[in-house]
């Protein structure tokens, strides 16, 4: 896979189109942890961290007790996710 981006208009439409709260809460709780996880991935490398949460927490409001992205509205603090995880790729470890 290519890691050069010839386009950066196209870039700065898919983030801001991909950064509406409506979007996120009406197709975030559809997503599978999967998804939501390259979404996330793919949102924080593009330079867009405060649109990956936010999708990541729309999604997270739908998840069940033992789904992997639920939360204890209890919870004292969130676990945090290393995005570098999520890219999945040998020279980001």
């Amino acid at each position: 896979m290519s890691t050069l981006i010839t386009d950066s208009n196209a870039v700065l439409t898919f983030t801001g189109q991909w950064a509406r709260q409506e979007m996120a809460d009406y197709i975030g709780t559809a997503m599978s942890c999967e998804e939501i996880d390259a979404l996330y991935g793919l949102l924080y490398a593009m330079g867009e961290p405060a649109a990956a949460d936010m999708w990541m927490a729309a999604h997270a409001r739908n998840d069940q007790p033992g789904e992997r992205h639920y939360r204890d509205s209890d919870a004292q603090y969130a676990v945090p996710v290393d995005p570098m995880d999520l890219l999945q790729c040998e020279s980001c470890q």
